[in-house]
């Protein structure tokens, strides 16, 4: 039984399921809610029409040993069965940002810097969104404001002076601050951590920068010869998706990865 906030009346409800090996069935208060099969990649699940805020609701998970994707996700790496990362629920406004995608590049020989910046919000047809670029200190070095288009959609760009660069020696990183207003009251603001780098492959070398790098890693299962299933923070690892948290921590030392996330 979980007991809702009150004050998330009103709030869009989503239940976060990390990791559910091989899949996952979802009931609400008596009511089935929906399913997912991916073993390393979370699930969620809106739940708002299902809860009931203030009150105790019972949510209930089904996981399967088996299903069809058990053949695609065949490894050498022992069975385990359930729920192996984190388990919990959050509530969004009713206009809210849905995705956000940002996409940084360097430009005039790796000098200056580029962001664009796209984004799909929910329930704020019309409404402005606010984007503010800070560096490490909190210095303000880049800012736009758009309008919600009929769609959804908002698409910017940015064009950034020399800006400190982002290499796994020196990860420099921005963050972009998103803001979404709901009338003359912010509805919501996500913040995301960026660097300015360029990913590229001349003459069958990875260059980051325009320099050559060398790649490191681990083959990662999230194994223990104890306790079984666990956590690894280590960043080029393995061959399925890791933790979200656990991402954005190495992200901003060692992965290349620039995949953008709410938070």
């Amino acid at each position: 039984m979980v007991t809702v906030p009150a004050d998330w009346k009103g709030e869009r409800i989503y239940l976060h399921v990390g990791s559910a090996t091989s899949n996952l069935m979802v009931w609400v208060n008596g009511k089935f809610v929906g399913y997912s099969e991916d073993s390393k990649v979370s699930a969620e699940f809106d739940l708002t029409k299902y809860l009931t805020p203030g009150k105790e609701n019972l949510i209930a998970m089904q996981v399967m040993r088996w299903c069809d994707g058990s053949y695609l996700e065949d490894q050498d790496f022992w069975r385990f069965t359930g729920i192996a990362r984190e388990v919990y629920l959050y509530a969004r406004p009713q206009a809210h940002i849905a995705d956000l995608f940002i996409t940084p590049d360097l430009v005039n020989n790796y000098q200056d810097g580029t962001l664009e910046v796209k984004l799909n919000a929910v329930g704020a047809k019309g409404e402005t969104v606010m984007f503010s670029l800070k560096d490490k200190e909190g210095k303000e070095v880049a800012a736009q404001t758009a309008k919600v288009g009929g769609n959804g959609e908002v698409k910017v760009n940015f064009n950034v002076k020399n800006p400190l660069k982002w290499t796994a020696e020196t990860p420099n990183l921005y963050t972009l601050y998103t803001t979404l207003m709901d009338g003359k009251q912010v509805a919501e603001v996500v913040p995301q951590r960026v660097g300015f780098r360029k990913v590229e492959i001349k003459n069958a070398q990875v260059l980051v920068n325009g320099q050559p790098v060398l790649f490191k890693g681990a083959n990662r299962h999230e194994l223990d010869p104890v306790t079984g299933v666990c956590g690894v923070d280590g960043p080029h690892a393995g061959r399925h998706p890791r933790d979200e948290r656990a991402e954005h921590q190495c992200r901003a030392y060692l992965s290349l990865s620039q995949r953008p996330a709410l938070v």
